[in-house]
C-alpha cells in the first residue's frame, strides 16, 4: 500500500477538525500517583448534524484547484507542497547541507522512504493512538500501520545491544504529570518529514506526553549534531481522550508494494 496524492486530502481533512477543547475533567492518576496516560487518544468528534452510520460530506475550496478539473490531485499536492513550504517551523540543517535536503526533496515521489512499505520511524510517526500503561513500561500502538513500541519505565538505561530498525530504542521517566521517552539507537534510512528531511544515526530524540484532563499534548524535540544546525521542536499537538467505550484500534491491512516500478514522474505525494 502506497501513499499517494490522497495524503494531501487526508491533511486537508484533518485541518477541518476542530482543535482539541480545554480539559473537561480531572486528571487520573495510577495506583502509584502517576498520571494515568491510558486510553485512545485523537479521536475527532463527529459533525453535530451527523450520527453513526450516516455519511458526510466535506467541502474544501482550495485555492487554485478547479474541483471539476483532471488535475485535482496534482492542485492538492501543489497546495500543500506550497504550505509545507512556507512552515514557520521546520528543521533547520547545516547550509552545506541544504543542496542534499532540497535534491532529496524535489526527488521525493520516489526517495521517500514512507512510501515503500517501511515504519516512518520516530518522530514521523507521531503520537500514539493508544497508550497501555503496565508495571514498569508503556506501550505505544498506532493504528495506521499495525505498529507498536514498548517504552521502559522502570529506571533501566538504554541498551548496549540494541538493534531494532526502523523503531529504535526507548526509555521513558516521569516528570509530574508528563511521561518523558528518550530515544536513540537510530538508523539513516528514515526522514523527518517528506520534503526530504533526512537525519543522521546520531540523532537523539525526546519526546513529551502531558496529560491534562482528557487532553493529552503530545511534542518532540529532535539533535542530530551532524546534520542539524540546531534542535527542532514538533508541537505541541493536542489529542483527545475517546470517552466511548465502544471505540477500537482497527487493524490495518497489510502494505504490499504495487507502485514503485510504474512512477514516472517526480511529483510529490
Amino acid at each position: 500500500m502506497r501513499l499517494t496524492s490522497a495524503t494531501a486530502l487526508a491533511v486537508a481533512l484533518a485541518a477541518a477538525v476542530p482543535a482539541a477543547q480545554a480539559p473537561s475533567a480531572s486528571t487520573p492518576r495510577t495506583a502509584d500517583g502517576k498520571v494515568d496516560l491510558n486510553g485512545i487518544w485523537g479521536v475527532a468528534p463527529l459533525p453535530p448534524a451527523v450520527k453513526p452510520g450516516q455519511s458526510v460530506r466535506w467541502l474544501l475550496p482550495l485555492k487554485g484547484v478547479d474541483p471539476e478539473g483532471t488535475d485535482v490531485f496534482k492542485g492538492l499536492d501543489r497546495v500543500q507542497v506550497n504550505a509545507r513550504a512556507g512552515a514557520p517551523n521546520k528543521p533547520e540543517y547545516k547550509p552545506e547541507l541544504l543542496a542534499k535536503v532540497k535534491e532529496l526533496s524535489d526527488k521525493q515521489g520516489v526517495l521517500d522512504p514512507a512510501f515503500y512499505c517501511t515504519p516512518q520511524g520516530v518522530p514521523r510517526m507521531g503520537a500514539p493512538a493508544q497508550i497501555v500503561p503496565t508495571a514498569g513500561q508503556t506501550v505505544f500502538l498506532y493504528a495506521a500501520s499495525n505498529l507498536f513500541r514498548t517504552v521502559p519505565t522502570d529506571g533501566r538505561p538504554h541498551r548496549a545491544d540494541a538493534d531494532q530498525p526502523h523503531i529504535e530504542d526507548s526509555i521513558g521517566r516521569f516528570e509530574g504529570d508528563t511521561l518523558v521517552v528518550d530515544v536513540t539507537n537510530f538508523n539513516d534510512d528514515t526522514w523527518l518529514g517528506s520534503d526530504g528531511y533526512f537525519h543522521s544515526e546520531k540523532m537523539h530524540v525526546v519526546e513529551r506526553l502531558t496529560r491534562n484532563g482528557d487532553v493529552l499534548t503530545y511534542t518532540v524535540t529532535v539533535e542530530d549534531p551532524l546534520v542539524l544546525a540546531k534542535p527542532w521542536t514538533r508541537g505541541p499537538a493536542n489529542l483527545k481522550l475517546s470517552t466511548n467505550p465502544a471505540d477500537a484500534l482497527v487493524e490495518a491491512p497489510p502494505c504490499v508494494e504495487h507502485d514503485a516500478p510504474h512512477i514516472v514522474t517526480l511529483d510529490h505525494h
